[in-house]
């Protein structure tokens, strides 16, 4: 065995491992039972969706744009670490095993998505064409084709110099990813498939020999690894205490008025602390805008007043959860033990803005699923949101901190 082949190896086995030791936290938790419970309310409205559908529904302008974007998003997952942009740059040459491994690395578990969404669409594909799913595997087959196509192709681009060229790359796949699947679901003529194909195939070997003649762009290919490295540590997170979690902190000068009515004084030391914490850093104040947006818009999209609840219910607990780290973000920082105030106020200001977040989240909730016009699930929403809400930062939460 040699070198390279060595190397990845070890990373993939390491990779896996630390895959493994955080995955088992995050399905032991209680945040399995709500996925569960949530997957199957989704699936009971969707198969009644289903049902309901008329023959002339874009079954395939919906499926080119949904699997257009899982075919699209296509990352090579490389597996590579800070020091490597030291160590393994003047072993360029002999680094290529180790890509095409990293390569059919990503496209094994991306094709597993694929097969997921896939399945997921063809009741509806059933449904309105009335094929049956005895096209399932055709179209996998055809999907798994586009997905090393989108694979290969943004590996050649991303070593292009040009900042813009992965931007423009992935506006470009995804065009013609969606078009092509558009084309086939909607029965067009086989005369447009062979050219969009020939098209599809000159655009790949094109920017395949225009990489021939480049270099890796290393610290780029580095930075994105840790990037979505650093992702799935900040879900991991929510379920335990992850050490190699880096988190960003901004200044945003333009949230300095949320903090005005925090009052100065000892007792409201820590209540300023956290704040300050949560404004501040993305890690808590990012997760926090991207729960609410998604809830919100899944929300003014919901008629059904009992999936309504339940969006609601989730989002509210996925927020909670996902702030709890917080409370010990500071605890290695050796100034906070000198503070003279009681121990007991770091709970208790913790809690109280946790409280604040999850009353401003069901606000927007509410908001959300009465703008659509049924305003009775916007009353609703507010409701069991407030009481859902009181009870986790009353019951849930004091428990789960005085566990960890």
């Amino acid at each position: 065995m040699n070198e390279i082949d060595r190397l990845w190896k070890e990373r993939f086995a390491s990779y896996l491992q630390n895959l493994r030791r955080y995955t088992r936290y995050i399905f032991n938790d209680h945040l399995l039972f709500v996925l569960i419970f949530g997957l199957g309310a989704a699936a009971f409205y969707y198969s009644r969706w289903v049902k309901h559908l008329s023959p002339d529904f874009p079954v395939a302008l919906v499926m080119g744009l949904l699997l257009g974007l899982f075919l699209a998003a296509s990352p090579v997952y490389t597996l590579l670490k800070e020091a490597d942009r030291v160590f393994l740059i003047p072993m360029e040459m002999r680094m290529r095993p180790f890509f095409k491994k990293a390569i059919l690395f990503s496209f094994s578990i991306q094709a597993y998505l694929l097969l997921f969404v896939l399945a997921a669409l063809m009741p509806m594909y059933a449904a309105v064409t009335g094929h049956g799913f005895g096209r399932f595997f055709g179209l996998l087959i055809l999907l798994l084709v586009l997905k090393m196509w989108n694979l290969l192709l943004s590996w050649n681009v991303y070593k292009l110099p040009e900042p813009y060229a992965p931007v423009f790359d992935w506006i470009i796949r995804f065009a013609l990813s969606a078009a092509f699947v558009f084309l086939v679901v909607n029965e067009a003529n086989l005369f447009l498939v062979v050219i969009l194909a020939v098209v599809m195939l000159g655009l790949f070997l094109y920017f395949y020999r225009l990489a021939q003649k480049r270099t890796l762009r290393w610290d780029a290919l580095i930075e994105r690894e840790e990037r979505r490295l650093m992702g799935f540590y900040r879900f991991a997170n929510l379920f335990a205490d992850v050490p190699e979690l880096k988190g960003q902190v901004k200044r945003r000068k333009w949230l300095d008025p949320l903090l005005a009515g925090i009052r100065y004084g000892q007792e409201h030391t820590y209540q300023y602390l956290f704040a300050r914490t949560f404004l501040r850093t993305s890690q808590y104040f990012g997760l926090f805008v991207r729960l609410t947006a998604i809830g919100a818009v899944l929300l003014f999209f919901s008629h059904e007043r009992v999936l309504t609840l339940v969006l609601a219910v989730v989002f509210i607990y996925l927020t909670a959860f996902q702030m709890i780290p917080m409370i010990g973000s500071h605890d290695l920082k050796i100034w906070l033990r000198l503070y003279p105030v009681p121990r007991k106020l770091k709970e208790t200001s913790f809690i109280r803005l946790l409280a604040v977040c999850l009353y401003v989240q069901t606000v927007i909730f509410a908001a959300a699923a009465a703008l659509n016009g049924l305003w009775m699930n916007g009353l609703f929403v507010l409701v069991a949101g407030a009481v859902f809400s009181w009870l986790l930062v009353a019951w849930y939460v004091p428990g789960k901190i005085r566990r960890q």
